[in-house]
């Protein structure tokens, strides 16, 4: 299961569903790398930035779940991997989506194989971005139950 936890990561990287974090504000004023952060300010974490930076993610257009598997197939987390944000107030449900995402994922895999209808042009990575949630464009695929 080490590939599909990979490829779970990448899709958390490549296509990060709120890139620019839930705004946060520190509760006093706070200094930060010399700079003053007044109490109340909203703070926003471009995890997009971080998940798309090619110093931490080479190729990071590319779709790569080798990139979180080490030379003997086993999943190898990253510490730059931040799609629930970071810090003490993380989000409080990633244990729990990560666990269902996995299951969902898993159980689709086992069950249908997908592939574009016919006519149909790649699929892109590029979301739409609605208030503060990048989501998918729409578009077209066949689940063809396995036998």
């Amino acid at each position: 299961m080490p590939y599909t936890t990979a490829t779970l990561a990448e899709v958390h990287r490549i296509n990060t569903v709120v890139p620019l974090s839930i705004p946060h504000s520190p509760s006093s004023e706070t200094a930060l790398n010399g700079y003053t952060i007044p109490a109340g300010t909203n703070i926003l974490m471009n995890l997009w930035s971080v998940h798309m930076n090619p110093q931490l993610f080479p190729e990071p257009d590319n779709f790569n779940p080798d990139r979180f598997l080490d030379q003997d197939g086993n999943f190898v987390k990253h510490e730059e991997l931040i799609p629930f944000s970071v810090g003490p107030r993380v989000c409080l449900g990633e244990q729990l989506a990560k666990m269902e995402g996995f299951l969902l994922f898993v159980y689709l895999m086992q069950r249908f194989t997908f592939k574009l209808p016919e006519g149909a042009t790649n699929l892109s990575t590029v979301g739409t971005m609605t208030a503060l949630v990048n989501a998918p464009r729409p578009y077209d695929l066949c689940a063809v139950p396995r036998q």
